[in-house]
């Protein structure tokens, strides 16, 4: 007999920073408005033991104010008490929210993971770097490579996050772009309005317009603006005072580059950018 499909999932990535309670707070509600499960994973990070065993390597405490040694055990025990403390703050929001959630720890190339358990109709959510070094862990840049080169959705969450209400605004470009569809199923959710930014003729507004009301948005609830063109700075432009609390774009929508773009729009207006798989 075949398998039965596996209930979609918001993966996301609770190393370091990523633990934070308005960075969980808005990947669960994004399970609890898509209907998906909420699946935490904390990356264990094995180099730092290692780098215990290394007779130069130092670190400076400031109890002490001098150089010392690194300790093995303290370091795993650090990263214990990490991962458990990321597991209490994604079971208290999920279970807050209603949202059915899972929890992994894992080691080693966090692509490998993504690669082997996301499919499509999956988000996996990454945490904006505050710093341009952030990028360059390993962890961090090899996560976010793996997440916008698979086949799931992608949320990208800005730090700081400035909204959590508003409108949800879709960049549409076509009769059957999945923004459209993904973005009026999250404003119906979240009871807010809906933002539609379009690139293209006026059937393709009157088309857009039906489908969100189909998806149960009434006329009042729904939003239209043309865009003069699909690059970055026309979306933002298009979105003017807004303030919406989500951007939804396809992939490829505004260019190849969906991690440049999206990282661009989300510092630009605080909230989260949402690309969807075709």
């Amino acid at each position: 007999m075949p398998a039965e499909p596996r209930q979609h999932r918001v993966l996301l990535d609770l190393h370091h920073g990523a633990a934070e309670s308005t960075i969980i707070r808005a990947a669960a509600e994004l399970a609890q408005m898509l209907g998906n499960v909420l699946h935490g994973v904390f990356m264990q990070d094995e180099s730092l033991a290692q780098l215990a065993e290394l007779p130069f390597i130092r670190e400076f405490r400031l109890g002490s104010g001098g150089w010392q040694k690194l300790e093995r055990e303290r370091l795993i025990e650090e990263q214990r008490a990490a991962a458990a403390e990321a597991r209490r703050l994604l079971n208290e929001i999920a279970t807050a929210l209603g949202v059915t959630q899972l929890f992994d720890i894992i080691s080693g190339d966090p692509a490998l993971f993504i690669a082997a358990t996301s499919q499509a109709g999956d988000v996996i959510v990454v945490t904006q770097p505050r710093l341009p070094a952030e990028r360059l862990v390993h962890g961090t840049a090899r996560w976010i490579e793996a997440a916008h080169a698979c086949a799931a959705s992608v949320m990208l969450v800005p730090h700081p996050t400035t909204r959590r209400s508003g409108p949800v605004a879709a960049v549409v470009c076509a009769e059957a772009d999945p923004a459209l569809d993904v973005a009026a199923r999250i404003a119906v959710a979240a009871g807010e309005s809906l933002l539609l930014l379009l690139r293209g003729s006026p059937e393709l507004t009157k088309t857009a317009v039906e489908h969100a009301r189909s998806a149960g948005l009434l006329p009042q609830r729904i939003i239209t603006r043309d865009l003069h063109g699909v690059t970055p700075d026309d979306v933002l432009q298009g979105l003017g005072p807004s303030a919406e609390r989500l951007v939804v774009l396809a992939r490829g929508a505004c260019g190849a580059d969906d991690a440049a773009i999206s990282s661009h729009l989300a510092a630009s207006r605080g909230v989260p950018v949402l690309v969807v798989e075709p």
